[in-house]
């Protein structure tokens, strides 16, 4: 059985030539790939960047940084924020 190091992989959106990989290197860190789509080839990376392990906490601070001043931007221009999907779970009784 192979184990694989891609922690996550951005979900299919309007993009869907394009993805975001975490690849988990050890103690190093991780790795984060933006990949394209390229008919023939298949998924190509095209840019790479590692991040320490000890900069884990810091880049997770500043991608929610970000998220939230996106969503600021976005509530400002009049965008409908979409409400989150909630799951109901099977009830044991």
């Amino acid at each position: 059985m192979q184990v694989s190091n891609t922690a996550a992989s951005a979900p299919v959106s309007a993009r869907e030539n394009q993805k975001v990989e975490v690849v988990f290197d050890g103690a190093e860190g991780v790795a984060i790939k933006y990949l394209t789509w390229t008919e023939g080839l298949g998924w190509c990376c095209q840019k790479t960047i590692r991040v320490a392990s000890d900069q884990l906490d810091e880049l997770q601070r500043a991608i929610t940084v970000a998220r939230h001043r996106v969503r600021r931007q976005r509530a400002d221009a009049g965008e409908v924020s979409q409400p989150a999907k909630v799951i109901k779970l099977p009830s044991l009784a």
